[in-house]
């Protein structure tokens, strides 16, 4: 598994030509057409065995929905961080799980780095979650919760997908992720940063997503991922609306069928915006390989654990990393 722990956080990154880049039009999810939607699932699968990740458009979030929801995130930042909009909603108030969190409060995913970002977190009235947090702040719900929920409808069509070309039951994962799922939302703000890449100063450091997969929606270059042979690459900004990634999740039911890809974010000298979907399943689901992916040849690789248990696991580990010298 391409675990957090093993992601090389100082290998140099290569850029990647237009033509490596998978751009994916995912119209056919939403429209009655078998044949174009059963060309795409395969195009997907193509994506995840040959890059690890891909880019879409033709999806059911409208432009108006994302410039609202770029518009009040970025407002949001914009507010100082010791006024009432902050700090009526820092996350210390819900135990670090929902709010802003101050910028190098990040958990460190990699030992030694501080992340050089300030977030917002969100998510689903799943069972033991906090409360969402919304800052007083003129039409900043509206336009988050619009494209929460426009991003998940997006979020359950590319499971739909998934459950086809991992050769799932249909429907397997939206199945498994319902109202008990903690399908988080992470509106991030990355400030311009010219500090040397010295290894320790990073906008994020290197990880795998802890759920099935990711959709991410970015102003500005400085994203970087793994492909499938563990290379870093930088993923630009401006192709399509969202890059998706693969999760644990993912990793863990097709027993490393499919790899989680590895992401960091690099220091940059201008800022950045990034709006990040966490598609998780169900918070008390078990996840083991699924038996089509085992067999007297391939034996399971990974321990059965459940969604919650293995989000709250690496997130220990990455707030263990957080120290004063750090």
């Amino acid at each position: 598994m391409a675990e957090t722990g093993r992601l090389y956080q100082h290998a140099p990154s290569r850029k990647l030509a237009r033509e490596e880049i998978p751009l994916l039009d995912v119209s056919p999810l939403f429209v009655g057409d078998t044949a174009a939607r059963a060309e795409l699932v395969q195009r997907i699968r193509k994506a995840c065995f040959e890059t690890g990740f891909f880019y879409v458009h033709g999806t059911c979030v409208g432009d108006r929905c994302i410039r609202a929801a770029l518009e009040a995130t970025q407002a949001f930042f914009a507010t100082p961080d010791d006024g009432a909009v902050k700090q009526g909603v820092h996350s210390a108030h819900s135990g670090g799980k929902r709010g802003w969190s101050p910028i190098f409060t990040e958990p460190a995913y990699q030992a030694g780095t501080q992340a050089h970002l300030e977030s917002f977190d969100l998510g689903q009235d799943a069972p033991g979650a906090a409360p969402n947090a919304w800052p007083d702040l003129p039409g900043f719900r509206a336009a988050i919760s619009e494209y929460y929920e426009s991003v998940t409808r997006l979020g359950r069509a590319l499971a739909e997908a998934f459950s086809i070309l991992l050769n799932m039951d249909e429907g397997f994962i939206n199945r498994h992720s319902t109202e008990r799922a903690p399908r988080t939302m992470r509106l991030l703000h990355y400030p311009a940063n010219d500090a040397p890449a010295d290894g320790r100063n990073v906008g994020i450091s290197a990880h795998t997503d802890f759920e099935c997969f990711t959709i991410m929606h970015q102003t500005a270059a400085g994203l970087e991922v793994t492909d499938v042979n563990g290379d870093w690459c930088s993923a630009p900004a401006g192709i399509g609306s969202f890059t998706v990634i693969i999760g644990d999740m993912l990793e863990r039911l097709s027993n490393g069928v499919l790899q989680a890809t590895g992401h960091r974010v690099v220091n940059t000298p201008w800022q950045r915006y990034s709006m990040v979907l966490f598609f998780a399943l169900d918070g008390d689901f078990e996840v083991a390989p699924l038996p089509q992916f085992t067999g007297p040849d391939s034996p399971a690789r990974y321990l059965p654990v459940t969604q919650d248990a293995h989000i709250a696991r690496e997130l220990k580990r990455a707030y263990d990393n957080l120290s004063p010298e750090t």
